[in-house]
């Protein structure tokens, strides 16, 4: 019988989530899904505890399944990783950034003593324009907060595991006029507000958020979420 893995939340994980957003361009890096609201975050080492930023991938939640299913390999996945780094293999010396990697595989290491010596990638070009919400990344990670709330919520009432993340997503951008190669994410910044509003009325209106009352507290706002994230 196999173990079931205990998942660990990862410590301070929306400014982690901010971190490795920025290094995949807002885009899953196996299958360029770019749904980033409900993308999940995979230990490569398959170690729930080790939270390097070295060891942790931002991915879409389908490919994160072919991952857990042995489709994609660990192999691959950490090709993927030291790919997005964008860094030379240099040998260790004073000032560089060393992340440890422990891995399963024979041979799959970079560096000695599972060690992967990196230079600081040079930022990426932001892939929306100045504008859209999706180029103010506190503001695209809250709406991702809030679309993950409202998923959260939807779940008690259709039961655990049988969400369609990418409906509601889908939705919003079908109510806010978004043409089908648009992400939610290129909304103008100018609608961010409307939009917050929007979501939160639908998280308010699910049978959960009911049965909790007025008096719970379904979500941050996003002074509250800024201040603890921004």
């Amino acid at each position: 019988m196999t173990e079931k893995k205990i998942r660990i939340k990862v410590p301070k994980e929306n400014k982690v989530r901010a971190e490795l957003q920025k290094e995949i361009g807002s885009v899953c890096p196996f299958c360029d899904n770019e749904e980033v609201g409900h993308f999940e975050i995979h230990h490569i080492d398959e170690n729930p505890s080790n939270n390097d930023t070295g060891n942790l991938l931002l991915l879409c939640s389908t490919c994160h399944s072919k991952i857990t299913k042995g489709d994609i390999s660990q192999l691959e996945t950490l090709k993927k990783k030291i790919e997005l780094m964008k860094s030379p293999i240099v040998s260790k010396s004073a000032g560089q950034k060393v992340v440890n990697f422990n891995s399963k595989i024979k041979n799959a290491i970079v560096g000695d003593y599972n060690n992967v010596s990196i230079n600081q990638a040079k930022p990426a070009k932001p892939k929306y324009p100045q504008g859209c919400v999706g180029f103010e990344t506190t503001k695209a990670n809250y709406i991702g907060h809030l679309v993950k709330r409202f998923n959260e919520y939807k779940e008690y009432e259709v039961g655990k595991g049988n969400v369609k993340y990418a409906v509601f997503s889908a939705h919003l951008k079908k109510q806010f006029k978004l043409a089908p190669t648009r992400t939610l994410y290129n909304l103008p910044i100018e609608r961010f507000g409307e939009l917050v509003d929007y979501i939160h009325l639908r998280i308010n209106s699910t049978k959960l958020a009911k049965i909790k009352g007025h008096g719970h507290k379904n979500y941050s706002t996003f002074d509250e979420y800024s201040k603890e994230y921004g």
